[in-house]
């Protein structure tokens, strides 16, 4: 059998020192998110990037284990079929039904890069109903083992009394079928309370509550402005670090996303000090910085390039390290299914009713032709009709995409399918600072980086 390494090998840039004196390079498996650390031979070897790949290189005595780990494959396999098949099994024969719930058409808040348009919406008993229904009989189907909930807007907690009613339904529907039952609200934060948070945790089972920061207070309150032209920086900030300390809410978990732009990009510093100084740096409270990005309106005067991009997110988690913020640098488990809208096991369900197969085309005027079916209407056994990127792994294997060549494919899933058919190719800055933050993900867990004018010393 000849072995080659597999296309899914990134070897980092640097050097590290090992705790124990020898030299080592990391090393990210991205079919199954491991990273590992190997002698500078076995990385020159591994590093395909960098010498293409040698099919006479000579095998060594680590060839077993490096097979065992999938760092070198079989020459024959064909590593990117299989990595779309597993795709499509997962998005066919899921064990979760998920549920998008936009409760509320309304927000506010008035940011500047935000593509939606708001409407008071009423959520009627009816659709209620519906609705509840729907999730009943996906909990007694006896064909998923754990229902999930995320709730969305517009503001979802604009109508927090519709959001608790169905979150009582939901609960009692999963309880009765003895599956599991879990929710997240996606919230702008600035409607959170003591008495909320109580109730979203204890009561409607929510796990984990994501609010959005693009900044220090001074840049946030600018960017994402209250309708009424008040600051939500430090309320917000408050309510969180508040809510750490109740007992009660031990299992709660906060997410703060940073909507990152043209704006707000050089801020990384301050932002991960005010976070930390509001008492932020906590190991329920994790943080991530994203690219503004189109939601069918032009951000170009907002947006940064996919290689300022890429820098700013290394300057974020940077900053994050500084102050004790919790981050993730890579990946912690391959991603077979990208998103809600690859798998009829999960939809959107947008205030007005109508289902939706995409988080980013409800609230959305040009994508107002979009839905799939209506909640009420469609039989509630059903899953939700066929939507407009069901056929994504197919795409992606016929080369639609350049994702299938791509060496973080399985960790990405090609990041969003109707960005690509937009013609606005969404590849996260993973694909371009892999390398930098593979090594401060060694560097991290303390090996020590060893300048390149010091190599032929420290190796001698």
């Amino acid at each position: 059998m000849s072995l080659r390494p597999s296309r899914y090998t990134v070897v980092g840039d640097t050097v590290l020192r090992h705790p124990a004196g020898h030299l080592v390079r990391a090393v990210l498996h991205t079919a199954t998110a491991r990273v590992h650390l190997v002698d500078l031979d076995t990385a020159a070897r591994l590093d395909t990037a960098a010498t293409g790949h040698d099919p006479g290189a000579a095998q060594t005595a680590h060839d077993g284990r490096l097979a065992a780990a999938g760092l070198l494959v079989d020459d024959s396999r064909d590593e990117a079929a299989e990595v779309l098949e597993a795709g499509r099994r997962a998005a066919r024969d899921q064990g979760v039904r998920d549920f998008v719930v936009m409760p509320s058409g309304y927000c506010n808040m008035g940011c500047d890069y935000c593509g939606q348009r708001h409407e008071r919406t009423v959520v009627t008993r009816d659709h209620r109903s519906a609705l509840a229904e729907r999730v009943d009989r996906a909990a007694r189907s006896g064909r998923y083992n754990r229902i999930g909930v995320r709730w969305f807007g517009g503001e979802p907690l604009m109508a927090f009394a519709v959001l608790r009613d169905l979150s009582q339904r939901f609960v009692a529907s999963t309880a009765a079928a003895g599956i599991g039952y879990d929710a997240k609200v996606v919230t702008n934060g600035t409607l959170l309370d003591a008495r909320k948070l109580r109730a979203l945790h204890l009561q409607c089972r929510v796990s984990t509550i994501e609010v959005t920061l693009d900044g220090p207070a001074e840049a946030h309150d600018v960017t994402r402005p209250m309708k009424n032209g008040h600051g939500s920086f430090r309320q917000i900030t408050a309510v969180i670090a508040a809510a750490l300390a109740v007992e009660e809410l031990s299992g709660l978990r906060f997410v703060i996303r940073s909507n990152v732009g043209t704006g707000n990009a050089g801020l990384a510093e301050p932002f991960a000090a005010a976070l930390a100084d509001a008492g932020l740096a906590h190991d329920r409270v994790g943080c991530y910085p994203a690219p503004v990005h189109p939601w069918g309106n032009d951000v170009t005067a907002v947006a940064l390039s996919q290689a300022e991009s890429a820098a700013a997110e290394i300057e974020w988690f940077a900053a994050y390290q500084r102050h004790g913020l919790r981050f993730s640098l890579l990946p912690s488990r391959p991603r077979p299914v990208v998103c809600a809208a690859v798998t009829r096991h999960s939809e959107v369900i947008a205030p007005d009713g109508r289902i939706y197969s995409c988080t980013e085309q409800p609230l959305v005027p040009v994508h107002a032709d979009a839905p799939v079916g209506q909640v009420g209407v469609l039989d509630a056994d059903a899953l939700r009709p066929p939507g407009a990127f069901d056929d994504w792994f197919e795409a992606v294997a016929a080369g639609e995409t350049g994702c299938r060549d791509c060496t973080i494919l399985p960790l990405c899933g090609g990041a969003c399918p109707k960005l690509w058919r937009e013609g606005t190719p969404p590849c996260p800055s993973l694909r371009t600072n892999v390398r930098r933050r593979l090594d401060l993900f060694a560097i991290a867990a303390g090996y020590t980086p060893v300048p390149p004018r010091h190599l032929s010393i420290s190796s001698a």
